[in-house]
């Protein structure tokens, strides 16, 4: 497990910042939402498990693996005929400390979910609980929503969607962010002349520069012609 005040650092931070931070390689693609609205906050480290489509015995056997702060990445390949789990198949795992699911797939009884404030990410919502026959793997590299996930791992997750960061980057990362302040209006964020300074007001720049440049450039070759 990561040192527990590299996570403790996480619990104010959005996926935006950690996207920000980590980049588009580790960012979970758009369909790979909170199943339910709001969203419920998301972090840990990952459990990971890979898993053939349309079968879900091995989630649990993964489950059993849970301990406090673990996060189910399920890669199951955007399968979306049927649930990962449901609430059930969740609930001793939760009592021994799990922090949410993260399938690339579908899960279900999502209203038990939203009551008891249980964060579940995925592609879809399914009341179909499919077969139980084939073996997975548990605890080995996955991908889940496009990402490469690997155990350990850690999972932010928002309304704004799921980013990871890898565990040996983990605490670099956890430094360089500062938890986000909450925004209640528009009054809440830094006046104009703060913006102008910070990296909006570096990209607004940047592209009327370009922009210009680009003028210039297309006005040239017309005289040319």
């Amino acid at each position: 497990m990561l040192p527990g005040d590299v996570m403790v650092r996480f619990a104010g931070i959005g996926a935006t910042d950690v996207s920000d931070a980590v980049g588009q390689l580790y960012t979970m693609d758009h369909g790979m939402r909170s199943l339910y609205e709001p969203a419920g906050k998301l972090i840990g480290e990952a459990l990971t498990v890979k898993v053939p489509p349309g079968d879900n015995w091995a989630i649990y056997a993964a489950l059993q693996q849970a301990r406090s702060g673990s996060v189910l990445v399920v890669d199951w390949r955007g399968y979306v005929g049927g649930c990962g789990a449901g609430v059930l198949a969740l609930v001793r795992a939760i009592r021994r400390g799990l922090a949410g699911v993260v399938i690339d797939g579908a899960w279900r009884d999502v209203a038990e979910l939203r009551a008891i404030g249980f964060p579940v990410y995925g592609r879809a919502v399914s009341a179909f609980s499919p077969s139980k026959r084939e073996m997975g793997e548990v605890n080995v590299p996955v991908c889940c929503g496009g990402v490469i996930v690997e155990p350990g791992d850690v999972i932010v997750g928002d309304d704004d969607g799921v980013a990871v960061v890898p565990r040996r980057h983990a605490r670099d990362v956890a430094d360089a962010l500062r938890p986000s302040e909450p925004v209640a209006s528009i009054d809440d964020y830094p006046p104009d002349e703060e913006l102008d300074s910070d990296a909006v007001g570096e990209i607004e720049t940047a592209y009327l520069d370009a922009y210009e440049e680009h003028t210039r450039a297309y006005q040239e070759r017309g005289r040319e012609e």
